[in-house]
């Protein structure tokens, strides 16, 4: 039986179970995935290691009461056994009475044109995976002042199921492939690293990310004083994306009604000019899927609608109690963003440099984890790598400044948006222009 039908097969049996209980309803999600890693890192003395084969199987299970009570329960499902133990455990757990609970209502679903699989994937053999760091550490160890400190690769090949009491009832299957580098400066003083995305496996298995970011690390030497004066700032796209991952929290509707965002819906926080959707069915998507864990296909949700808080991440609880509908996006985990896509603008960076006379670029960020932003205040301080730049001339490296700004201030003091749209994970994003800030 393949992983595929395994999945299928535990979510109609625990439709089965729960129904033979006598529950008024029930939902099951079933998650089998199989990943493969190729990593090497400073320590290791020669090539690209392969890790053994890793296989999980994950099941997320929400029964009903004929009251409104709901129970949750997610956990390892090897077996009918451990779903039926799931359902088991959520049906020890009810909560209070919700009129709105209930398995979600069906929709006409389809993964047609979504590219989730790739056809390569049964062909890719452990010597080609392999190849795809080599190649990359090779390209490292090519070029003076940068040394590799870690890159890996990860194929994911993940197979989902869902099944519910009122017939409702989907299966999809799909590849992701992913390859992480890390590269330092002969004199230690900076780092940069890069992750790659994607549904086929020759986005990554192809990519110069070595060379790339060994020539990204050798731009970084022997800054240049930073010019006085206030100057309109160049966000790379790649910044942008960084910054439009981190603020998506900030859409999910329970989220705002709690005071926990620093939006509010219908606010207007941006630039005309930023207008960004998620869609969780755009085709090639990193993000993309026919459906959440819930069985509902994805809405293109417009989080930004020329500057406006737009849509907002519901649930379908919540969407029945608001008369509307639930957008697709509910994880086993809370919420489950889709692909971010920005709107890009019509003109060049060459043709929007001549306006801007001496001006910034912020070329990367020099930040991780959750502190260089907050969701709830909206703060956001932004540490990286600059160059001062004028058109016509050469682009001169500056050094790290910091901007202590908030989303909002940063957003709308976008005056263009270039049409230099590239993809980053699963954001597809161009350059920002952006006046009225300061480095501190």
């Amino acid at each position: 039986m393949s992983d595929n039908s395994t999945c299928e097969s535990l979510a109609l049996a625990g439709v089965n179970y729960a129904m033979e209980r006598g529950l008024f309803g029930v939902e099951v999600h079933i998650e089998g995935s199989l990943t493969r890693v190729v990593t090497w890192d400073v320590a290791s003395l020669m090539s690209a290691v392969s890790l053994p084969d890793r296989k999980r199987m994950l099941a997320s299970v929400r029964v009903y009461a004929a009251d409104g009570r709901c129970g949750m329960a997610s956990g390892k499902a090897k077996n009918a056994a451990g779903v039926c133990a799931l359902i088991d455990t959520a049906g020890a757990s009810l909560g209070a009475a919700d009129p709105y609970a209930g398995p979600a209502d069906c929709y006409v679903q389809s993964d047609a044109g979504l590219g989730l699989m790739d056809r390569r994937y049964p062909s890719i053999d452990e010597e080609t995976r392999e190849a795809a760091v080599n190649e990359n550490i090779r390209a490292v160890a090519a070029v003076p002042g940068a040394t590799a400190l870690a890159f890996r690769y990860t194929e994911l090949l993940r197979t989902r199921a869902m099944a519910a009491s009122n017939g409702n009832a989907r299966t999809e299957e799909g590849t992701f492939y992913t390859l992480f580098g890390k590269v330092q400066g002969e004199d230690g003083q900076h780092t940069v690293e890069q992750t790659v995305k994607s549904r086929v496996f020759a986005d990554v298995g192809s990519l110069p990310m070595g060379a790339d970011l060994a020539a990204q690390l050798c731009r970084y030497q022997n800054p240049a004083p930073l010019p006085e004066g206030e100057h309109s700032i160049f966000f790379s796209p790649r910044v942008a994306a960084k910054i439009m991952t981190a603020v998506v929290p900030a859409f999910e509707r329970d989220r705002v009604d709690a005071g926990k965002s620093f939006l509010t819906e219908g606010r207007m926080v941006a630039s005309e000019k930023l207008h960004m959707i998620d869609d969780g069915l755009l085709g090639g998507g990193f993000e993309s899927r026919a459906f959440d864990v819930r069985g509902v296909p994805s809405l293109d949700l417009p989080l930004i609608r020329e500057g406006t808080v737009g849509a907002l991440y519901q649930g379908v609880e919540l969407a029945r109690e608001l008369g509307g509908r639930s957008c697709g996006h509910e994880g086993p985990d809370g919420c489950w963003y889709g692909n971010l896509i920005l709107r890009p603008g019509t003109r060049s960076r060459n043709m929007i440099a001549p306006d801007l006379g001496r001006y910034l670029c912020l070329d990367e960020l020099c930040v991780s984890g959750k502190r260089w932003f907050d969701i709830q205040s909206g703060k956001l301080r932004l540490n990286g790598h600059f160059f001062s730049a004028r058109h016509g001339e050469e682009p001169v490296y500056v050094g790290v400044h910091t901007i202590t700004t908030s989303f909002v201030e940063l957003w709308s003091g976008i005056s263009e948006i270039a049409n230099d749209q590239r993809r980053f994970g699963a954001v597809d994003v161009s350059s920002w222009v952006v006046d009225g800030l300061r480095l501190g």
